[in-house]
């Protein structure tokens, strides 16, 4: 599909963003890709599966030349069942999770490590490069570009900027250039290789819950920003989200938080 991936490429999207939409298309009906579409959506089909599958299909008919407002028009309504709400792991969670991490190889033990303490995408986190890890005003984060390649600033914990000067040291050091997480070869790390190891860690440590993953652990750190006293307007460009709607779907009030809040009245 070159017409496909061009027209992806000057939308600016994240590769893995990209080759989701594609591997998605793979299989579409080219003579009808509405129809194609509808034939898998169902009332019972998950929001969380719904959004991607109409997503790619407008930018494949985005892509044949189609006017958007027509696109809007065309393509079903995007319903589906919510998809369920995956909490934040609690501070006790997080003590056993840390530890299991430290039972991890490099760079997985980094990632996971970094993952709740700077609410990254995953795929962010795989593709930043040693150069990403910069000091700006005088404060050191990751400076890169996200969705739409639109920069973004993300500042270090004090933890975070241990957990990657552990690592550097592990390494050999901070290289010249380059990706920060190898894979295979001189290619990235997969966010699926991430995903694999939560989803052993959910197996081997059941009292992290049963929906651990890199996702999760994003929403965690929005938690823990609101839980010290962060405005939901610096955790949305923190977290760069576009849309401050989309920050508060990640800010769900936990039972002491409410708690807190409602004895400071008091």
């Amino acid at each position: 599909m070159p017409s496909l991936e061009k027209h992806l490429q000057k939308q600016g999207l994240l590769p893995s963003t990209q080759e989701k939409y594609v591997s998605i298309l793979s299989g579409v009906n080219e003579s009808d890709p509405v129809e194609w579409l509808s034939d898998r959506l169902n009332a019972r089909t998950p929001i969380g599966t719904v959004l991607p599958l109409r997503a790619a299909v407008k930018h494949y008919l985005l892509a044949q030349g189609y006017d958007e407002d027509d696109i809007r028009a065309m393509l079903p309504k995007a319903k589906g069942r919510p998809s369920g709400m995956r909490d934040a792991l609690t501070p006790e969670q997080l003590v056993v999770y840390y530890e299991a991490v430290e039972t991890c190889g490099d760079p997985i033990r980094t990632i996971l490590s970094l993952l709740p303490r700077t609410g990254l995408r995953i795929s962010e986190m795989c593709n930043l490069r040693f150069e990403d890890d910069t000091k700006k005003g005088g404060v050191r984060g990751f400076l890169f570009r996200g969705k739409r390649d639109v920069q973004r600033f993300v500042p270090l914990s004090k933890p975070a900027a241990k957990a990657l000067d552990d690592y550097y040291r592990r390494i050999g050091g901070k290289q010249a250039s380059g990706w920060m997480f190898l894979g295979y070869g001189d290619t990235p790390i997969t966010p699926a290789a991430v995903r694999k190891v939560t989803r052993g860690m959910r197996a081997n440590h059941p009292e992290l819950g049963d929906s651990l993953s890199p996702h999760v652990l994003r929403h965690t750190h929005a938690t823990l920003l609101l839980k010290k006293g962060a405005d939901i307007r610096t955790v949305q460009a923190l977290l760069g989200h576009k849309s401050i709607n989309t920050t508060a779907r990640y800010l769900h009030p936990d039972a002491e938080m409410l708690q807190g809040a409602v004895d400071r009245l008091d």
